[in-house]
Parts: structure tokens; sequence; C-alpha cells
């Protein structure tokens, strides 16, 4: 039964690039076909739910599985270009009747199909194909032309159902693929309600925002001030979907759907076979008698465990994540310009459906296969007011002109793009943004080139006190960060221009006027500027860091400054010099080490000299009275080096003692802050 007889009654489009169909229609047949395309079969076969309300069963659903998915082994493959050739090579095994020439000439062959020789140059034309037959007295192999078969008989019904298999399945791999509902025969009449999932491109929306402007209270004239204008809007949503189906839509009801649910592909169309390891026959070897020690104690029966009684804890669920609430859309009504704001019959209702919102257009929707349309899901009229906005992270050095409202609308506002009519003109473009209901909307539609803004930013970093505790030092810094807006009014009109500045962690404001309004992420501060004039603001926010050292690489110059800043008092200060005296004298002793043992090591190859010396100078004459001098050389370096020893000692066992009542005093050095 062709599947236009379930007609499409509901489409619901979703914004991740999935439609949800749904078809109904009444028939007297048991089987029902659906075609889908080859990209849709994945996404029809995870989700197809098929609903037969005069109570007859389902019997199953069937679909055309691809070749690719069957294995290799004994199958008849054909390409394109060389069907005959590829033939018979796949019939190699299989008995066959092979055809050669035609009328008076015509000769029968029939035996095993052996191969096919192929000349590489002309496959066709020089080619043979061997057969083995049957002769008179034995088995004989006869090589036949290949350019001169004109007929195959295939002699075993195998090899038929296997080339049938193969035409079926590359059939099947084409463009379509059929999915056919197996339903109960035993009943005459079945009432189906069939649904699926099928990716569809992504639907959008298009907002028309038609505004008329009042003047403000104290305006000095009648209209006002450009940027001081309040007024009402009337706001029009129009959502835009495309029929990629391979029918037309007709009369049905249109669903859009905003929202981010979870949604994937798995393939459910390939057949698999998983890999399984390959597991020898082991060899055997008889064994020989093996024998165990006795034991020397007897132990008692091993302990039984039996979990049959035990408890195990439930499964522990996920909260529900917080639903939205349900809404209402208002009418829908064309865009009146220099009119009074009036909406009319509703275009389309919402309602919230747990983490996703529904747009509902209330009036079947008619559209041809390969067309597009734009329906109405929205129309409100609602209070705004105009704003200067600047925000230098965004647009630098101009403020925006931008149109501000809340979202009274009772529906969420999906993100897209708005063309802004104001009092008959058209103002500009913009952007509607993601909206949930009662959030508020700013949409900047226009650069205001007559105001320019100058931004200027320094930090300065201060510390403010130190807290001490054993070997550190903690400073208490402060850093105030400056920002200075020049903001320039070139026009003939006053004007207000809001500040918009991201709110910074840690940060808080310090001789700065509070700002007017605040967000999630931004302050927003709102400045007057004189016509023709330059204005300065300023933000000042301060934050509060540590800053870490040793107490012993402190000088005494740090600590001087440290008490006149009042961060120590004279008693922590007497014991940090007295700290530091004791590592000076530490280090001291440590450079008069390094230096006697540089003496030393000078000392020690000035002996090596006069040794030296020694071995050539003679006992008697002249030489022998230089020889006693250098002799004094070796005894006066000698008692030098005893002296450099010991005093190394001296040093050594000093700082060991200093560097431990050190660590005393340190151990034992309280917390101190300012």
């Amino acid at each position: 039964m062709p599947a236009n007889k379930l007609s499409i009654r509901r489409l619901t489009l979703y914004k991740h690039g999935v439609g949800f169909v749904e078809r109904e229609g009444q028939l007297d047949e048991s089987e029902v076909q659906l075609v889908f395309r080859q990209s849709e079969v994945n996404d029809a076969l995870k989700s197809l739910l098929v609903i037969d309300r005069q109570g007859g069963q389902v019997r199953g659903i069937h679909y055309e599985t691809p070749s690719a998915s069957f294995p290799d082994e004994n199958r008849i493959t054909l390409s394109e270009d060389h069907s005959l050739l590829d033939l018979l090579r796949s019939l190699r095994g299989r008995v066959v009747k092979l055809v050669l020439g035609e009328g008076t000439a015509e000769r029968n062959y029939t035996g095993q199909l052996l191969g096919v020789e192929v000349d590489p140059q002309e496959p066709l034309s020089k080619s043979l194909v061997a057969l083995l037959g049957q002769g008179e007295t034995a088995s004989e192999v006869t090589s036949l032309p290949l350019k001169e078969v004109r007929a195959i008989y295939l002699l075993e019904e195998r090899t038929e159902q296997d080339l049938r298999f193969f035409l079926d399945s590359s059939r099947n791999d084409e463009a379509h693929r059929t999915v056919t509902l197996q339903l109960d025969s035993t009943q005459k009449e079945h009432e189906l309600v069939v649904s699926y999932l099928v990716p569809c491109p992504t639907w959008r929306v298009s907002y028309r925002l038609v505004a008329e402007s009042n003047p403000i209270e104290g305006a000095g004239n009648e209209t006002g001030t450009k940027e001081d204008r309040k007024g009402e809007l009337l706001l029009q949503g129009w959502g835009l979907f495309d029929n990629r189906l391979e029918e037309d839509l007709e009369e049905v009801n249109v669903r859009l759907v905003a929202g981010q649910p979870i949604s994937f592909i798995y393939d459910l169309t390939s057949s698999r076979i998983p890999e399984r390891p390959l597991v020898a026959d082991e060899a055997r070897v008889a064994s020989g008698p093996v024998q165990f020690d006795a034991a020397l104690q007897s132990f008692g029966a091993l302990q039984s465990f039996d979990l049959a009684g035990a408890e195990f804890a439930a499964p522990t669920l996920a909260p529900a994540p917080m639903q939205m609430m349900s809404a209402k859309a208002s009418a829908y009504a064309p865009p009146p310009l220099k009119a009074s704001l009036q909406q009319q019959t509703a275009g389309a209702k919402g309602t919230a459906q747990g983490e996703l919102f529904q747009y509902e257009v209330t009036t079947p929707v008619t559209v041809k296969r390969g067309e597009s349309a734009l329906v109405p899901i929205l129309s409100n009229n609602l209070p705004y007011r105009r704003e200067l906005l600047y925000n230098g992270q965004k647009i630098p050095q101009h403020p925006v002109a931008a149109l501000r409202f809340k979202n009274d609308t009772g529906l969420v506002l999906e993100r897209g793009p708005v063309t802004i009519v104001e009092d008959g003109e058209y103002r500009g473009e913009a952007l509607v943004p993601f909206s949930p209901a009662e959030a508020e909307v700013y949409l900047a539609y226009a650069v205001e080139l007559g105001l320019k803004v100058k931004e200027d930013q320094v930090s300065q970093t201060e510390t403010t006190g130190i807290r001490i505790d054993r070997y550190y030092i903690y400073f208490n810094q402060a850093t105030i960060l400056k920002t200075t807006y020049q903001l320039e009014n070139n026009l003939g009109e006053d004007r207000v221009v809001t500040i918009e500045q991201a709110i910074k962690i840690d940060y808080e404001l310090v001789q700065t006027i509070q700002p007017a309004e605040k967000t999630a992420e931004f302050q927003r501060w709102k400045v007057q500027c004189p016509a023709r004039k330059r204005t300065t603001f300023v933000i000042q926010e301060l934050t509060r860091n540590w800053r870490t050292e040793q107490v012993l690489s402190q000088t005494y110059d740090n600590l001087r400054r440290y008490l006149e800043q009042r961060w120590l008092d004279s008693k922590m200060l007497d014991q940090l010099k007295e700290l530091l005296d004791q590592q000076h004298t530490i280090n001291r002793n440590t450079q008069e080490i390094n230096e006697v043992a540089n003496e030393r090591n000078e000392l020690y190859r000035r002996q090596e000299q006069l040794r030296q010396n020694l071995s050539v100078l003679a006992t008697s004459g002249e030489e022998a009275q230089l020889r006693r001098r250098v002799f004094e050389q070796l005894s006066e370096s000698e008692t030098r080096l005893n002296n450099i020893d010991k005093r190394v000692n001296e040093l050594k066992v000093e700082n060991k003692q200093r560097q431990q009542k050190l660590e005393t005093m340190l151990a034992n050095l309280g917390t101190s802050s300012t």
C-alpha cells in the first residue's frame, strides 16, 4: 500500500535539525510501506512508533539491509563497467552452461567454471573462459573466447539465489529505502497513527518591531529629544521552515520547538558481526604422578558467604530539570504605521514542555514539496524606551542607540533578526537574543556617531598591611583599577548615556556612585552629557590579595619602614631585628669560612712549591742556608694551616648553634597582622 494513504497530520520542527512527523490514516490492508531517504533511515528506525487505534497489533517492521553489511563469502558482486566479466569471476567453481555463437553456429558447453584469463589490454575481446567439463573418457578443460559468449545458464539454485540477492541489494542501496509495517491480518480495518524522527533543516525566526513614541514628561518641546522617547511597540514573530519532505504538506498542524534536547545518530541499518578471539585447540600431554606432603595441622572448614540477604542501596536519581512556565501567545496583526497598535486574531499559541518551549501554529499550513513558508508565532504590544548604551568591549568609541523592553509576551523569544520601524520610519536592524519570559531585551539598532567616548584605564597597587607567621611575612595588597570615560557630545541636544561595564570577580566599587542597575554579568551607570560639552565619568574598583616573602629575606631598612607604617609594634620589631642579627652573623661567619678556605688552598699550593725547591737544594754550602729558610717558611705555613682549621671548626660550631637558635626563634615567632 502506498505511504500517501497515511497523510501527515502534524509536523514538529526542532532547532537542532530534526523533525517529528506524525501520520494518520484508515486502511483495510495488512501491510503499509514507508519510503525514506538513505540519510533518514537510521533516525526513522530509532524513533518509529506505530499505534492501531482499532486495537490491532503490529506484527513487525521490516526494512532493507544494505548489501555492504553482509560478509563477502560466496557472494556475487558486479561492477558498473564489466558486469559480464565480473559475473564469470564470481561464478568460479559453480556449474553453468555457456552458449557461444548464434544461429546454426551456436555451441553449448556445460561444466564447472574454472575462471577467466583476462587480457589486461583488451579484457573483453581477448580474454578466455576456462570450463571443466566431462569428456567421452575423462574430465576435460575447455578454453572459450569471452567475446563469443552469448548466454549463461545458471544450473544451481543457490547460484540463482545469490545473483537475485545481489540485484535486490543493489536496488536497495540507492537513494531511498523502504520500511514495511506488517499489521494484524485477522483484522479488517486499521486506524494507524505512525510517528518518527527525520533530519530536517532547523527552523528560524524573524521579527518585526513597529514602535510609536511618546515624548517624556517635562520635555522642552512636543516630540522630546530622540533618545528620551518612550512609547509602545508591536512585536511580531514569524517562524520560517522548509518542506524537505518528499511530498506536499496539506493542511498540516505545524509546531516549532525552542530548546536544546539531546539528539544523535545511531547506525541501526548496517549489520555487524563483532570480532571474536581465535582460540586454537590445545595439545595435551599425559601428566606424571603428583605427590603432596601431609598437613602438619588441621584447620576448620572454609567459611561460606551467602549474599542472598544482602541489601544494596538503590541508585540515586538526578533531580528533574526546572520546568519553564507555560504561556500563551498573543494575537498576530499586520504592522500599523503611524496608527494605534492593536492586537488581532492569534496566529500561534505557546506552551512549555519541560525544558522546551513550543510554538503551535493555530491555523493548518499548506506548503508544497521543496518550498518554504513563514508562519506567525507571536504578536504583542509592549511598552518600551530608547537608550544610548556604551560598552567599549562590544563597540568602541561610540554608544549605540537601543530599544529596551521587558519580554511580557508570556513566550520564550528565540534568537533571530528584527527589523525596527519607529514612527513610520526605518530605524535599523538588530538581533533578538534568546530571551525567557520576563527577561529584559536590549535591541541595539544604530551607532550614535554624534557622541564620542574615550576610555582610559590605569591600575595602582599598594601594600596596606602585613601579617607575620613564623617563616613568612604576608603582605596585604590593594589594587585600585581606575577607568575614566571622556564623553564628548557634539550634538545640539543633551543626552543620557548608559555606561555598561562587566562585573569583575573579587572587585568592589570605591569612591564611585552606585550603578543604576545590575545584571548577572554587567553593571550600568547613567551619565548626563550636556550638548556641545565634554563630560568625565570615573569608576574605581578595588581588589585585595596577599604577597608572601621570607622573614629572613628582609632588611633593616624594610623593618624600619614597616615600623613607620605602624605595621609592626616595637616588640615584634625587636624580635625581627634579633633574627636578622643572627642571620647576619651566620652569613658573616660563612663568608669568613670561605675566605680562610681560599687562603688554605693558596697555602697548600705554596707548600707544594717549597717542597719542590727543597728537592733541588744541596745540604751544604750556600744552598744549605737557603734550604733552612725554606724549612722556616714551611713551618710557618703549617702553623697557619693549623690555625685555619681551628678557626673553621670554631665558626662551624658557632653557626650550628646560631642556626639552631634561629630555627627556634622562627618557630616561636607569633602571628602579627595589621
